[in-house]
């Protein structure tokens, strides 16, 4: 590298962490909440409390992202009870924002990965949570896994797809002994993952990039955490797995950090299921010319709902005077006046209804 790109590089640097510093400053530290240790946490793996480290940098995330009024609230916590009370609205309002997001995620998906939308089908994504599982952490993971700690900044690291990653998370520093939930199914039906970010002890502040393309600048604008150097922080961040069923991260050069990933959820196309109808009609019943008459359709088999019915006649000058359910919500009724000069026929028909294998 020459004079001028390090010049380059270190004026990039400065501003980088000017920029994490300024918004550090804004958000007041999590320190005096490390009283409540061991107290548990939403997003621990296995129910089990997270080390102090860890613990302390979820929480600190968990005050960045509350609301000015109720980052206080946390802080002023008194007891356990109090900070538990506290920790439950904010993880309320991150399970909201979760599943709002899902129609963010629809609307990035590629063509083909989500049909037209149709009465019963499948076209919505839907937020699936998931007991807190942890897929990767730097510190621990095999050298031969390519994301052995403390990983190195302007270099794009990855774990595989929850397919071919099958149960064994171990190699990344991960569960040892499960999938965490992500294997087929679901695996390759999963439009996004739902994780929660820690970094620990970065040298200098500056950002983490996450991404499911597999290019490095892609990656690197696509900002999951910004933080603040020597100190660790956490986020929830959503996963697009639209382009690759990847996970695909990285950090600006001269950056050092070690990296957790804890799966919390997902996304998928919503497994609502089609109707099965089946319509029941009247035989015709003749109304003789400026005649009125009536006509009831069978009723519904067993196991079916009735969902509505029509009126149908063999003239247009047949008028419809009223139309109902009836028989207990189980056939459907019609009445007509015939204005025409000969006879015509009326025939009610009932629509009936259920869900399939019910």
């Amino acid at each position: 590298m020459n004079r001028a790109h390090r010049i380059i590089m270190a004026a990039t640097v400065a501003a980088l962490a000017l920029a994490a510093n300024l918004v550090a400053a804004a958000v007041p530290s999590a320190l005096p909440l490390t009283r409540f240790y061991p107290t548990s946490l939403p997003s621990s793996p296995g129910g089990k409390v997270d080390e102090p480290e860890i613990w302390f940098a979820k929480v600190q995330g968990m005050l960045n992202s509350a609301p000015l009024l109720l980052q206080q609230s946390l802080l002023n916590s008194q007891t356990v009870a109090e900070f538990n009370a506290n920790i439950a609205l904010l993880q309320q309002m991150q399970e909201g924002l979760l599943k709002q997001a899902g129609r963010d995620v629809k609307s990035s998906v590629a063509p083909g990965r989500v049909g037209a939308k149709a009465l019963g089908d499948a076209s919505n994504l839907v937020y699936k949570p998931l007991e807190p599982c942890r897929i990767m952490d730097t510190r621990t993971a095999t050298l031969g896994s390519g994301v052995q700690g403390p990983i190195a900044g302007n270099s794009l690291k990855l774990i595989p797809g929850f397919v071919t990653a099958g149960s064994n998370w171990g190699i990344y520093g991960g569960n040892a002994s499960g999938d965490c939930g992500l294997a087929n199914p679901p695996g390759g039906a999963i439009h996004a993952v739902a994780i929660v970010i820690t970094i620990l002890d970065p040298n200098f502040s500056a950002y983490l990039g996450v991404s499911d393309i597999n290019n490095l600048s892609t990656v690197l604008s696509n900002v999951a955490l910004n933080y603040t150097g020597h100190q660790g922080l956490s986020t929830m961040y959503i996963v697009p797995q639209i382009s690759t069923n990847f996970i695909y991260f990285a950090m600006p050069a001269q950056l050092i950090a070690n990296v957790i990933f804890d799966v919390v959820g997902y996304y998928v196309l919503s497994d609502a299921t089609a109707l099965q109808c089946t319509q029941q009609a009247s035989s015709p019943v003749a109304i003789a010319s400026l005649g009125s008459g009536n006509a009831t359709s069978p009723a519904c088999s067993a196991g079916y709902t009735l969902a509505g019915g029509s009126c149908d006649s063999t003239s247009t000058a047949m008028f419809l005077a009223s139309h109902e359910a009836s028989g207990g919500n189980t056939t459907w009724f019609c009445s007509a006046n015939n204005t025409g000069g000969s006879s015509a026929n009326l025939t009610a028909t009932a629509n009936c209804c259920r869900v399939p294998g019910k």
